[in-house]
């Protein structure tokens, strides 16, 4: 590896280091998880190639989705071996007033949910629905990342919130709501 790669990754963890922790951090809701993740992240990037290197076009959106998908895989994974919880707070909710006691409750039970419902998807429909609704990346960014087309990627993200609104609605009427664990 050439030094310029090198600094090349310390320019991007400096950069980007605290977006790629954000994004670990709002999927798995977890600090630790979330500082793993992103060295992980610039670990794998120094196993990259120069001529992959050349080929990344907007470091932001590949970081994000390095993210989202490092972050996807781990809480399939622990879904799948413990069904253990995670903490709260998976998803930043963007809120400017303080939520009450009663609304923070509701709040958490719904983000439980939907982390539980995203490990029941597809992961490249938990990805899409991911960088648009949680990272709020446009199409054409997801679909650069991805290697998609724009269109596949509403079409995708069409067919997620369907799936999810079924396994939420689901889950609501079974009861399941305040029994998840995710």
């Amino acid at each position: 590896m050439k030094n310029t790669q090198k600094q090349q990754i310390a320019e991007l963890a400096n950069q980007y280091g605290r977006q790629v922790f954000a994004t670990a951090y709002r999927i798995v809701g977890d600090s630790h998880y979330a500082e793993d993740i992103t060295q992980d992240i610039y670990m794998k990037l120094f196993k990259k190639t120069p001529k992959a290197f050349d080929k990344v076009n907007n470091w932001a959106a590949y970081l994000t989705t390095m993210a989202t998908s490092a972050s996807l895989d781990l809480l399939r994974k622990k879904h799948r071996l413990s069904e253990q919880s995670f903490s709260e707070d998976v998803l930043s909710i963007k809120s400017k007033s303080q939520p009450t006691p009663e609304r923070q409750f509701g709040l958490t039970q719904d983000i439980r949910l939907l982390r539980h419902a995203l490990t029941k998807v597809t992961e490249q429909e938990a990805k899409v629905f991911v960088l648009r609704f949680v990272e709020e990346l446009s199409y054409e960014d997801i679909a650069e990342s991805l290697k998609l087309t724009s269109s596949n990627v509403g079409i995708i993200l069409n067919r997620t919130r369907q799936k999810l609104a079924r396994l939420l609605s689901h889950s609501q009427i079974t009861g399941e709501k305040h029994e998840v664990h995710s």
